[in-house]
């Protein structure tokens, strides 16, 4: 008799072993964990178990990151409602620029703007220093949000104070593109093409609305 033979036998017999009880105890096969054999009954369990720990351990990361996700929900949240309460250009430079970075594990961030601004006295900040129309050009033709490697077909100099290991790139929009804001980070996975945006996009849309209302468009 062959091997499939047996297998189609005892898969269309399960009454088989009802009625030959003992040979799962007399059965032994090699134990999966090493250390000797162990009875087909013993096997069966050990399976299992293992299948159940793999679920277990399953469950429990899906947890860890349901909570990581509701701890960044809550610091965005945070975040836009300060975004709202900002009064000025500056306040809102300096809360992106700076709490931003705090709060959410950003190694550098870099905040340009070609609009002009409302306040002709804030034409100084380095937010609104000039922008090359390669790098305006590149930066509208983002969708949503770009994230990898520092961008090598424009001219990144000055963007971040140390290289980054990776970057995502938010276009700030409002009737039409008029900037950007970077983030830098010193992991390489940290912001990686093909992630999940949701988090980036709702930062840049909400960013995009609190500046917009401080610029000529």
């Amino acid at each position: 008799m062959q091997e499939d033979e047996i297998t189609a036998y005892l898969a269309s017999h399960p009454e088989f072993f009802e009625r030959n009880a003992s040979l799962l105890a007399d059965v032994h096969l090699p134990s999966p964990h090493g250390g000797g054999t162990i009875s087909l009954a013993e096997r069966q369990q050990l399976a299992q178990r293992d299948k159940i720990s793999a679920l277990k351990d399953r469950h429990t990361k899906l947890v860890l990151n349901a909570q990581e996700n509701d701890k960044i929900n809550d610091k965005m949240h945070a975040f836009f409602i300060l975004l709202q309460q900002a009064k000025s250009f500056n306040a809102l430079d300096q809360l992106v620029r700076h709490h931003l970075a705090e709060n959410f594990n950003i190694a550098d961030i870099c905040l340009r703007i070609w609009a002009h601004p409302l306040n002709s006295t804030d034409t100084e900040n380095l937010v609104f220093g000039n922008v090359s129309q390669a790098v305006q050009a590149w930066v509208s033709n983002i969708n949503n949000a770009y994230c990898g490697e520092t961008p090598t077909s424009i001219d990144t100099d000055g963007w971040f104070v140390a290289p980054a290991k990776s970057v995502a790139v938010l276009p700030l929009k409002g009737k039409a593109i008029y900037g950007y804001l970077a983030l830098s980070s010193e992991e390489k996975g940290r912001f990686y093409v093909d992630m999940g945006t949701d988090f980036l996009q709702k930062l840049g849309d909400h960013i995009s609305a609190a500046l917009s209302r401080h610029v000529v468009e």
